[in-house]
């Protein structure tokens, strides 16, 4: 009996969350599982066909990789002033470029050309990306969603001398946005688009 008491009215203490866990949540997490709905919504109706690739895209990306990055390379201090707003835009710009890749290889019935970016104007709007009154970096994302500028991927990554590997401008401004080294970005925009590749060819 005395034990059964014990279970009932006796709990385990659950440690609180720290602030860093709290700026993850918020900074990281909420913002994260924003514009992956969003997206999600617009997949189902016109782009199933591409589901899969847009799936694995985004679930690596936005839920395994720069997350797993933000973790690592950032200080606490970062952490708490990173922005979510940059975080999305960062995510969408990089998502789109995907988006325009594929569009070179995977024609989708009774949707017009340009749809990678109408496609990102819609999650933009949905997910009130530059809506932010005390956002300081809106004329940035303003311009860098405004460019038609293709993230060129064709600079090989060496692993084993990380100072053989050039990474390309495009990078900078996006990395910029979110405190991360540049070559972070390029790893993982790289990597993702080159899966990719591999698997329509098959």
């Amino acid at each position: 009996m005395l034990g059964l008491l014990k279970k009932l009215f006796i709990r385990k203490k659950v440690q609180p969350l720290t602030g860093r866990d709290l700026n993850g949540r918020n900074n990281v997490g909420y913002p994260t599982m924003q514009i992956s709905r969003e997206i999600d919504k617009l997949v189902k109706p016109k782009f199933k066909s591409i589901k899969p690739v847009i799936d694995m895209y985004k679930d690596t990306l936005f839920f395994k990789w720069i997350p797993s990055v933000i973790n690592d390379k950032l200080s606490d201090e970062q952490l708490a002033q990173l922005s979510g707003r940059n975080l999305q835009m960062v995510y969408l710009l990089l998502f789109r470029d995907m988006l325009r890749y594929l569009a070179e290889f995977v024609k989708i019935r009774n949707v017009p050309d340009n749809w990678p970016d109408l496609f990102a104007q819609e999650v933009l709007n949905c997910c009130n990306m530059l809506s932010d009154e005390d956002d300081k970096d809106v004329a940035k994302k303003q311009a860098l969603f405004a460019s038609h500028e293709r993230y060129s991927i064709d600079n090989p990554i060496d692993e084993n001398n990380h100072e053989n590997t050039i990474i390309p401008n495009w990078t900078e401004p996006l990395a910029e946005l979110i405190m991360l080294p540049p070559d972070m970005i390029y790893k993982c925009h790289r990597s993702l688009l080159v899966a990719i590749k591999r698997r329509k060819k098959r």
